[in-house]
């Protein structure tokens, strides 16, 4: 809908609802191409969607964290800076652990779900700051109060609240 100039409204009222739209036009666009790029993005880089990998976490230098099957080892390309700190604990390394992911085209595995594997029993991986009780995003010191974060491993089955491993 274009609105035309009246002399009630002035030029400027006129001007400023066309910058309105051109703005709202752009972010629109603007959206779009996130949500189709960041679609073709994955689509692009995988070979075999949710691939789930098993293994020990290693950390080999000047390549960073790795997963060692009973094949290979594969290196792991983290989907952000928290889940690459994760990867990279020193804490974890030597774990068994399954990964779901993808493999990219660099050959690196990007991974969405990290969990321990200890005993056949899946964990999932917190951390944990015990002086503001706050669930951290990845290893480090708590947003709130400074001190490090408490790395603990929580059991996927839900009647075994038990069972709590820290480190």
């Amino acid at each position: 809908m274009v609105k035309r100039f009246s002399p009630a409204r002035g030029a400027r009222g006129h001007l400023c609802d066309l910058s309105r739209q051109a703005g709202m036009a752009a972010l629109l666009v603007c959206g779009i191409l996130l949500v189709f790029g960041a679609s073709s993005t994955r689509a692009a880089d995988t070979n075999a969607p949710d691939v789930t990998l098993q293994g020990k976490l290693l950390y080999v230098k000047g390549t960073g964290p790795v997963v060692k099957t009973a094949a290979k080892q594969v290196p792991l390309a983290g989907r952000n800076k928290y889940v690459f700190a994760t990867l990279g604990d020193k804490r974890l390394r030597g774990d068994e652990v399954r990964l779901k992911g993808w493999m990219r085209a660099d050959g690196n595995f990007q991974e969405d779900v990290i969990h321990t594997i200890h005993h056949g029993e899946l964990y999932r991986i917190r951390y944990y700051c015990e002086t503001c009780h706050i669930v951290g995003l990845g290893p480090g010191r708590c947003v709130c109060c400074q001190q490090p974060t408490e790395l603990q491993e929580i059991p996927l089955n839900k009647n075994d609240k038990k069972i709590l491993i820290t480190h």
